[in-house]
């Protein structure tokens, strides 16, 4: 376990907090003594699933597939609103930028599905056989300027993680539709920062950057990579059809130069003029133990599902740790994570950005949604009860 400037930041903001609060010590927020004590999070409502096998919010409505090969959608409160039954095996979804569409990766059929993410009525469908196992999808138009061919024939990038080919894929869809390969973001046959040894969650922040988990044993990491198309790349298999990966990209300003690995992750890697960093699952503040899932609120916060660990960490955009919150009873195991920004007013600050956390826990055959200190103190004009 290495320590790095974003760790001591991190360590250094919460002693001043705990100073100025007078309280003992709590690693998701100091927590006053006696009757009563803030938390992060709550356990708001828990809604039994079975056999789904990823979660994501799109326009405050809950999508899940599921390996009974349904596609569904469902109110917050988990009223069905619509499904479509029959898909071959569906592993993984996202919304386009715009969430005004759903992609599906059917992973028996091999196939990559559009869906109007009002009704769900299907738009497009191809076969990628490139892709042998798709676990994450994102959307994201980041670089489409770059393409050869010319960006007015094309919507937007689509990324696959697929662990089993250990890279992730890029296709373009084309305006008309359908999708072209358009080269790979990372694989998996280096030791930098720029490589993902097994691919995992995929999601875009607020600067059309893709975040990337990597949940191999010896990395535990999130890399942010410029996703444009590097023309340059000479380090490709000169077999590919199109060879363009993206660049992996700075969170801040970097700790040395030339950067250290640590610069461009999330989770434990080598620091400045570190000899001999390996990597392993760690259960520390800020590290990992294989994430699986990662998601950003309005505001710029990274969500990060540390699967291993049974919680979720949160960061602030600039990668500096904020907060850890979750354990085996009340988050065992998640394997995928949204959320929920909820708009209170018109104002720009009247949001509470990630009000309401969605885990989905296949162990237990439950997604629990989990609501902010902020929203509950909103919602019920007093704060949260005590911790158990």
């Amino acid at each position: 376990m290495n320590g790095g400037p974003k760790r001591i930041a991190a360590a250094a903001a919460l002693l001043a907090v705990l100073a100025l609060a007078g309280c003992g010590e709590k690693i998701e927020m100091p927590e006053a003594e006696g009757l009563f004590s803030v938390n992060s999070y709550l356990v708001d409502q828990s809604f039994p699933v079975q056999g789904v096998i990823q979660v994501a919010v799109i326009n405050n409505n809950i999508f899940l597939v599921a390996d009974d090969g349904s596609l569904v959608k469902r109110s917050l409160a988990f009223e069905e609103i619509a499904r479509v039954d029959g898909l071959g095996g569906p592993t993984a979804l996202c919304r386009d930028e715009a969430s005004r569409r759903v992609f599906v990766w059917e992973q028996d059929a091999g196939r990559l599905s559009v869906f109007d993410a009002s009704d769900l009525t299907p738009l497009d469908a191809q076969e990628l056989p490139g892709v042998r196992r798709g676990v994450a999808l994102v959307a994201c138009a980041t670089g489409l300027e770059g393409h050869p061919d010319g960006a007015e024939n094309f919507v937007t990038f689509v990324y696959v993680s697929d662990p089993d080919s250990g890279v992730v894929h890029r296709y373009v869809e084309r305006f008309g539709g359908g999708f072209d390969p358009a080269g790979i973001l990372c694989r998996s046959d280096g030791e930098g920062a720029r490589f993902v040894h097994e691919p995992a969650g995929l999601a875009v922040d607020a600067e059309g950057m893709l975040l990337v988990c990597d949940a191999a044993a010896d990395r535990n990491w999130v890399v942010r990579f410029d996703p444009s198309l590097d023309l340059d790349d000479d380090t490709a298999d000169p077999d590919d059809v199109d060879p363009w990966r993206g660049e992996a990209v700075l969170f801040a300003a970097a700790s040395c130069e030339p950067p250290a690995a640590t610069d461009y992750t999330l989770g434990d890697a080598a620091e400045c003029g570190e000899i001999g960093w390996t990597g392993a699952p760690s259960d520390a503040v800020g590290e990992f133990d294989r994430p699986r899932a990662v998601v950003q609120d309005g505001s710029g916060r990274i969500f990060v599902a540390d699967t291993g660990n049974d919680r979720f960490q949160v960061f602030a955009a600039d990668g500096i740790h904020e907060m850890v919150y979750g354990n085996a009873t009340t988050m065992p195991g998640p394997a995928s994570l949204t959320l929920v920004d909820w708009r209170i007013g018109s104002g720009a600050d009247e949001v509470n950005f990630g009000a309401f956390v969605l885990a989905l826990l296949p162990d237990i055959d439950e997604l629990r949604k989990y609501i902010s200190t902020e929203h509950f103190i909103y919602i019920n004009e007093e704060p949260p009860p005590p911790a158990n």
